[in-house]
């Protein structure tokens, strides 16, 4: 079990070093963290939150923060996060359906909308 846990901790921190290597992504995602971190007593950094979308979390607080993200920041930031390649819109929209199991529902928003959207066009690219 402890293997396992240290596996996973290692694939994070990972993830968080090659979504966070471009400069602009990073500067976007920051952008982004200034509106999800405003009424939260601690701030989540840019590799808190890459980890919270990719990885596979069911407790409230990853669950709150991917909702924050997807909610309350604006669309043109979320799309800028897309274009480099910090998330797809098919992850956004995996961690957005995942996090409906601890009762956090953003899939009616209208950023929700449009990230299930866009998802179904970046699958429908990826099969033709």
């Amino acid at each position: 079990m402890a293997t396992e846990k240290k596996t996973q901790i290692s694939h994070m921190t990972i993830a968080s070093l090659d979504r966070l290597s471009n400069p602009e992504g990073r500067a976007w995602l920051r952008a982004a963290l200034k509106t999800v971190n405003a009424p939260l007593p601690s701030e989540a950094t840019p590799e808190d939150m890459v980890n919270c979308v990719l990885m596979d979390h069911h407790d409230i607080s990853s669950a709150l923060l991917v909702a924050a993200l997807i909610d309350e920041v604006p669309g043109r930031t979320l799309a800028n996060i897309v274009s480099k390649n910090v998330f797809s819109y098919n992850e956004l929209n995996i961690a957005m359906e995942r996090i409906r199991s601890v009762g956090v529902d953003v899939t009616n928003t209208e950023n929700g909308k449009w990230i299930n959207e866009m998802a179904g066009f970046e699958m429908t690219r990826s099969i033709v």
